[in-house]
């Protein structure tokens, strides 16, 4: 049995994205509404993701944009308040994720109870937020040190948005990460949001790995039953939400179908 099965109670699990509304600093901030806001949006998600039949949920800051780096101490506390006051709703394996920064999702993941993280911590690529030079020993190091060690960990191959500054071939990138880092679950992502991933960058990662290798964007009804086809798993995010809006709120219709074709698909492999 793999840990996909044993934590999600499926093989090739649809993991649904909650998209937090801006928090204190972020420059969408909605100020008036408050933090309370942010909390019954992510509610109203989370609720139409679960009736839908989702198998996991991921909690990101999405709404943070543009992202920084230097994530604020008060992003971390609104998030742990956010997550912290939906805890006896949530009915489904959970994971966190900070956008920008590994460490701090490892101190909320750990802060909140979380059984699963989404970060990206190894080498070195450029994309609209500039260069990303990762330390994968210090975030290991930070990870172990906060009690974050048994969070399984999924980890983007090559980040969205972004190409390596030293190119080097997918087969490599995936050998020396599995070599070095060893993730629970590798993430492929397309190269612009939304768009859907090449199912090719997925054979050949699980041609040199046995680790899960699980697509992470450009995910919806439509594409799900090929995604499964080649996938150990997939997080979805605007793909299910109403119109295919990235702003919009989650759409109960648009996961209740994707949740049939992804059940139609795995019934078929």
């Amino acid at each position: 049995m793999t840990w996909l099965k044993e934590m999600f109670g499926t093989e090739k699990p649809v993991i649904g994205m909650v998209h937090l509304h801006a928090m204190p600093t972020d420059p969408k901030y909605n100020a008036e509404a408050g933090i309370e806001e942010v909390v019954q949006a992510a509610r109203k998600d989370l609720t139409a993701l679960q009736q839908g039949g989702i198998d996991g949920i991921l909690f990101c800051n999405e709404f943070s944009i543009p992202y920084t780096k230097k994530v604020r101490t008060i992003t971390v506390a609104t998030y742990c308040r956010v997550v912290g006051e939906l805890l006896k709703e949530i009915k489904v394996p959970f994971g966190i994720t900070c956008s920008s920064s590994a460490t701090k999702t490892f101190d909320i993941a750990v802060a909140v109870g979380a059984d699963f993280v989404r970060c990206h911590y190894h080498g070195a690529t450029a994309g609209v937020y500039g260069i990303n030079d990762n330390d994968p020993g210090e975030v290991e190091r930070h990870r172990y040190a906060v009690g974050a060690g048994k969070l399984k960990v999924l980890t983007a191959v090559i980040p969205e948005g972004t190409k390596q500054l030293a190119e080097r071939s997918l087969k490599e990138v995936v050998k020396t990460l599995d070599f070095n880092i060893s993730p629970d679950g590798l993430l492929i992502y397309s190269s612009t949001p939304g768009s859907a991933v090449d199912v090719e960058q997925i054979s050949i990662c699980k041609s040199v790995s046995k680790i899960p290798v699980l697509a992470s964007n450009g995910v919806k009804a439509e594409t799900i039953e090929e995604i499964l086809s080649y996938s150990d798993g997939c997080i979805v995010g605007t793909g299910i939400k109403e119109d295919g809006n990235f702003y919009n709120p989650i759409d109960l219709k648009r996961v209740k179908q994707l949740m049939a074709n992804a059940k139609k698909a795995r019934g078929i492999l």
